[in-house]
């Protein structure tokens, strides 16, 4: 997102007064007046304290504990990957690693933690924006969606602490200014969601010794210099803990005896970042900011297995902006970024990736090994966009990069045209091709393929924008996207030290209706559905199969009412087609494990989940104590307390055979309730 350009307004109000005097002879009297002028000025680097509206509507949909970036899951095309218990988002029928993250203008390794909540302050969010395709040359490493979050600017105020207290997170805040033309905000948050998941007692096999907790930190501190510059400092970070023991009488345990023992994940990232901001004339917009950040994953399981990855990246952006003719204006960028990732592991590997139907089928050796990589990615990009006329206008984008790891340099053209049919109807348009650096487990020897591509993409999409009335506005939205150069895994690990190819292309494509209805006597909402159809091609047997994230009918409905100034209402509804799975038909002997089994699977993804509904209400009461103002929220997610199924696995039984086993289903969240409180003070 381009910060806004502020131009200087100068408004004089003259307040006169008259004073009477004594005039010879037998003139009339006059008035002396006497002028005094107010100047009233707004700088063009002002601070942007403020939410914008659409994210303001975000975060007051049920069930999201006033988190705007999991409302995308009340949008059409987005699903979780992981189901409801956690994971990152689908957008379109793309895999959620072809996605890319950015904060402040700058990437970001995630902004979702393991549970799928995301990694920022509810207060802190001034405006985010998803592109699900198709999106501008600014913007890389990216074949899925774009997830563009801006933090708003600290506020200039007196000292002010915010607390908030719920069943799933606590938080504290700190804001306020430190002279006139400098501020600072500070906030952390701890997940709760450990209450509930008491340690030490064992269920099913599985018993908890360290609970899941997640927590997480922003900081910015603002110096407005003059009246066009604006220097900013932002720090952030997040980590995420958690562990099971996982013994031989549980399900894993029984089907696969390499995993019994201890698993534990910590996660985490820190990163800090400069931004200086230069706001001139026409339009005129510079931009320079230089982050670093700090990823680290510790993974251990089984017997002595483990995985470490530490990564470290450097990385400058500039952007440059200037109306240079009439009716036109020219956008420049460059970015640098550098890589250093350690990688340590000792593991059984399995050798496979989401078009896999049997994974244990590509088991490898244990194997040890410790190694680096390290990339430098290097890009430009070129912005024009020229309003025609009143009706038209064109965004014509191209991106030049290149990273010296794959050695692969890539020209993506975009182009975006909008036409203003009517004042109601607005038709856009929009095309170009993308490309992001592989997986990490693709990319590294001994495990992966160091000569593996870069998987490509090429997005259209054509957009129809109705204005119905004032209050009311409807889209639709069709897209496609053509995936290819996608990690295929090769069919004979013992005869081939190649563990990846780029053998594998996809397709994604559909349609999203949306209806919006904007604030007025006290509600507004939206409704959506979307058709959607998702392949994947593997180009050595030349087989195509649906994707497993393929979901082809998905409908949300959001509403929020106001009844009065204490209470606020709101509702979301999510009804779904189930996504697709690889139905197991049999079992078999597992050969590392005697009297041990393994299931076998049939024709991949060719099974559909039941359907999905999810009904969440929410109630707020705006209150105050001591004089200061307090919100409680009253939340039931789920509150239909539907049994939604995220899949089926092989539940070992004491007399099992390859013809007589148990299926089970894994159920997503339950019925759950929770309160929440916020003050200021």
């Amino acid at each position: 997102m381009q910060p806004n350009q502020l131009s200087k307004l100068t408004l004089a109000i003259v307040l006169s007064c008259s004073c009477n005097s004594l005039l010879a002879n037998d003139t009339d009297e006059k008035e002396k007046q006497d002028i005094e002028v107010i100047e009233v000025t707004s700088k063009r680097n002002q601070a942007n304290t403020e939410m914008t509206e659409e994210t303001q509507e975000l975060l007051n949909i049920a069930g999201i504990s006033g988190d705007p970036l999991s409302a995308v899951y009340s949008m059409p095309g987005i699903v979780y990957a992981g189901g409801d218990s956690g994971g990152e988002p689908a957008v379109r029928g793309s895999s959620p690693d072809d996605n890319a993250f950015y904060v402040d203008d700058m990437p970001v390794g995630y902004l979702f933690h393991l549970f799928g909540d995301s990694i920022f302050n509810e207060n802190l969010i001034r405006d985010f924006q998803l592109h699900p395709a198709a999106f501008g040359s600014e913007y890389g490493n990216a074949t899925g969606g774009v997830f563009d979050v801006q933090l708003r600017d600290p506020r200039h105020q007196d000292i002010l602490t915010t607390i908030d207290l719920s069943m799933l997170r606590s938080g504290v805040m700190v804001e306020g200014s430190v002279t006139d033309d400098q501020a600072f905000y500070l906030s952390y948050r701890r997940s709760q969601m450990h209450l509930f998941l008491p340690e030490g007692e064992e269920e099913d096999g599985y018993t908890v010794f360290k609970a899941p907790i997640s927590d997480d930190y922003q900081a910015k501190y603002q110096w407005l210099v003059g009246e066009s510059h604006k220097l900013t400092f932002t720090a952030s970070g997040a980590s995420d803990t958690g562990g099971i023991n996982i013994s031989e009488n549980s399900e894993s345990g029984r089907v696969d005896p390499d995993s019994i023992g201890d698993l534990k994940i910590s996660t985490g990232f820190d990163s800090q970042s400069l931004s200086w901001q230069f706001y001139g004339e026409e339009q005129k917009l510079m931009h320079l900011v230089a982050s670093h950040n700090k990823e680290e994953s510790k993974q251990s399981f089984g017997n002595g297995q483990f995985i470490d990855i530490d990564e470290e990246e450097y990385s400058l952006r500039f952007f440059y902006q200037l109306a240079w003719f009439e009716n036109h204006k020219l956008g420049f960028g460059a970015d640098y970024s550098k890589s250093m990732v350690d990688y340590e592991f000792d593991i059984i590997p399995y050798y496979c990736t989401d078009h896999d139907a049997d994974c244990n089928q590509q088991k490898g050796e244990r194997i040890q090994d410790s190694t680096d990589l390290e990339v430098e990615n290097i890009a430009i990009h070129l912005d024009e966009i020229w309003n025609i006329n009143d009706n038209w206008q064109v965004n014509l984008g191209i991106r030049a990069e290149r990273d010296d790891y794959t050695e692969q340099s890539f020209i993506h053209p975009r182009l975006s045209i909008n036409w203003y049919a009517t004042d109601a109807l607005t038709v856009k348009a929009k095309a170009g091709t993308y490309s992001r650096f592989p997986d990490i487990s693709t990319a590294l020897r001994k495990i992966g393929n160091p000569e593996i591509k870069s998987p490509e993409a090429t997005h259209y999409s054509l957009a129809f924008e109705y204005q119905l009335t004032d209050l009311w506005f409807t889209s639709i939205d069709i897209y496609q996207k053509n995936l290819t150069e996608l990690a295929r895994s090769t069919d004979d690990l013992q005869e081939n030290d190649i563990k990846y190819t780029n053998d594998l292309t996809g397709d994604a494509k559909g349609i999203e209706w949306v209806i919006k209805r904007e604030r007025d006597n006290g509600w507004y909402g939206w409704a959506s559905l979307s058709w959607s159809k998702s392949e994947r091609t593997d180009e050595i047997t030349n087989t195509t199969s649906e994707y497993y994230l393929d979901t082809p009918l998905l409908a949300n409905v959001v509403a929020n009412y106001q009844l009065n100034e204490h209470w606020d209402f709101g509702l979301r509804l999510t009804v779904r087609s189930g996504a697709k799975y690889t139905p197991i038909v049999g079992l078999r002997e597992n050969p590392d494990y005697p009297d041990h089994y393994l299931p076998n699977y049939g024709e991949l993804n060719s099974k559909t989940l039941p359907v999905y509904h999810r009904l969440d209400l929410e109630a707020k009461y705006h209150t105050q104590y001591f004089g200061q103002d307090a919100q409680w929220t009253f939340a039931v997610i789920n509150a239909m307390a539907q049994e939604n199924i995220s899949g089926y696995y092989y539940d070992p039984q004491d007399n099992d055979s390859p013809n007589n086993y148990t299926i089970s289903g894994e159920e997503d969240i339950g019925i759950f309730p929770y309160i929440g409180l916020k003050m200021s003070f």
